[in-house]
């Protein structure tokens, strides 16, 4: 009988030990270190260690927010301060592996390990975003209309200056001196100009659009979008049979220093509708003129995204879900060409994740 009652404990725990190492399976371990000041009382190395727990328990996850696939970790990034305001309800962290007290240097270290329970986690970055919840077969088409425009020639305009020279000069009378004593003189006056105007006219930017870096941008972001489960697409190329009137339309306002036209935007994304299409990102770059680092004698080209509107597109009117801008960078390669394209790849991956980071923030699909 008491073969069978320990038979019977040794497999209740083998089915206890099952069940919460299937909940709280994944396990990292952090550490933490705390100082304290004054004397070595026991009251303060225990708050000491307290506060060392937390932070090694904050660290352990941490870690395992490293170790997390890129898609589901770029949609976390939306969601985790309330999650790490929250730790305990996502993970058990409650034993020391290693306690250390150093009186002399009036510091505490502990290992913890803690249990992370990854399928409630999960449960809150898929409510979070749909996308991320989306089957392979089911990815949202996104649709990409790219284009860079690259500074060819730039006219500055000086403020137009009055410059006056005065010279006073005596002029002998032939007559006798007044009672006064004032003497008769005269003013000669120089005026000459420079500048273009009197106004200090806008300095003017002429652009020229390299449709061959459109390729390039979308090689850039398609990565990041993939990761994301969306299946990227050249927007250009699903609405080929008109798109060569509405590209024209919209390298004649970018090469004049304007934006991509609001009627060129609502008639593409009426045809990317009918193709269904789930979103559509409009964005142009600028794209510096090369210069020459002093340093390493290599050129060096500064690309900066301008503007990006993303749209949720449907069966009803598209949906502006936000704008970004202010993504740039300078790189440097051994020709223009090439520093050029390591520029335009930077901006491009960097601006991809911010695209993401918005949509997910909306937690639609």
């Amino acid at each position: 009988m008491k073969n069978v009652n320990k038979i019977f404990l040794t497999l209740l725990s083998i089915v206890f030990f099952s069940y919460f190492s299937n909940l709280y399976g994944v396990e990292f371990r952090g550490t933490g270190l705390e100082v304290y000041k004054g004397n070595s009382s026991k009251t303060k190395i225990n708050k000491a260690l307290d506060a060392a727990k937390e932070k090694a328990c904050t660290n352990a996850f941490k870690k395992y927010v490293q170790e997390m696939e890129e898609s589901k970790r770029m949609i976390f990034t939306n969601i985790e301060d309330q999650i790490y305001a929250n730790l305990s309800k996502y993970m058990i962290c409650d034993t020391v592996v290693v306690e250390k007290i150093d009186k002399k240097q009036k510091k505490v270290e502990v290992v913890m390990k803690a249990n992370i329970d990854e399928t409630r986690l999960d449960i809150e970055i898929k409510k979070s975003s749909k996308i991320f919840d989306t089957a392979t077969g089911e990815k949202s088409r996104i649709a990409m209309i790219f284009f860079s425009r690259t500074v060819s020639a730039q006219r500055q305009y000086d403020e137009k200056v009055s410059k006056v020279d005065k010279k006073t000069k005596g002029i002998d009378i032939n007559e006798e001196e007044t009672d006064t004593g004032i003497s008769s003189i005269t003013t000669e006056t120089n005026v000459t100009e420079t500048g273009g105007s009197k106004l200090k006219k806008a300095d003017i930017s002429e652009y020229i659009v390299d449709s061959n870096d459109t390729a390039k941008l979308e090689a850039g972001m398609k990565e990041i979008f993939t990761k994301a489960r969306f299946e990227p697409i050249s927007g250009g190329r699903q609405i080929r049979k008109d798109w060569r009137s509405l590209k024209g339309e919209i390298i004649d306002s970018l090469e004049n220093g304007g934006g991509i036209p609001e009627e060129a935007r609502w008639d593409i994304e009426d045809l990317l509708m009918e193709k269904n299409v789930s979103y559509v990102v409009f964005a142009y770059f600028d794209v510096g003129v090369p210069e020459l680092d002093a340093a390493t004698g290599n050129q060096v080209v500064n690309a900066a995204l301008v503007v990006a509107d993303i749209t949720r597109l449907g069966n009803n009117d598209p949906v502006s879900l936000g704008t970004i801008s202010g993504v740039q960078a300078r790189r440097e390669g051994s020709n223009n060409d090439i520093a050029k394209n390591n520029a335009l790849n930077t901006v491009a991956v960097q601006t991809a994740k911010e695209l993401v980071a918005l949509i997910n923030s909306k937690g639609i699909n």
